[in-house]
């Protein structure tokens, strides 16, 4: 048996044991029970708040067909089909009207800084958020080109880690150039 089938088997084996049915002692209640979260001095126990859907991204492949509908950006990139997505359309789902977060305003500060017109800070938004999903390599410059580079620019300062940032870096490079 070759080595690396005998560490495979071995490894298999201690994950395997770990879900054998060893008792755990829950007759004592843990630290963690006992805990609650409370709201100011009224001992009250508060409900953790389910989290914000804000936005709703409906992407597509290059025929058309959709890949997914997602609540964030997060969701969008770790689509087990997130190679395929070739356009991404992003609308404000929230709850009442837009009011930005302050990654959204730090992001929007930027691209007007960097020469996107003042004013409707929702809809420049919703360009730098949509901006952050995935855009096609094939047609990535383009792409790019007509979001411009403010948008870029506030694309990157909300999503500094998006897995295109590289590719809007080097291209922020070019258009400097250009």
């Amino acid at each position: 048996m070759r080595r690396r089938s005998v560490l495979q088997l071995g490894v298999a084996t201690i994950a395997l044991a770990g879900c054998s049915g060893t008792k755990v002692d829950t007759s004592q209640p843990s630290a963690l029970d006992m805990a609650p979260v409370v709201a100011n001095d009224d001992k009250v126990p508060m409900e953790r708040p389910e989290p914000l859907i804000r936005y709703q991204f409906t992407c597509t492949a290059a025929d058309g067909s959709l890949i997914g509908k997602f609540s964030s950006l997060e969701e969008v990139w770790a689509s087990t089909r997130y190679m395929h997505i070739t356009d991404c359309q992003v609308a404000y789902v929230g709850s009442g009207p837009q009011v930005l977060t302050p990654e959204e305003t730090a992001a929007v500060n930027t691209a007007v800084a960097a020469g996107a017109p003042p004013g409707q800070a929702s809809e420049l938004c919703l360009r730098i958020v949509r901006a952050c999903t995935r855009t096609d390599h094939r047609t990535l410059a383009a792409s790019l080109a007509g979001y411009g580079v403010p948008v870029v620019k506030g694309a990157l300062t909300l999503a500094p880690l998006a897995p295109q940032a590289a590719l809007f870096t080097r291209w922020l490079k070019t258009a400097a150039v250009g």
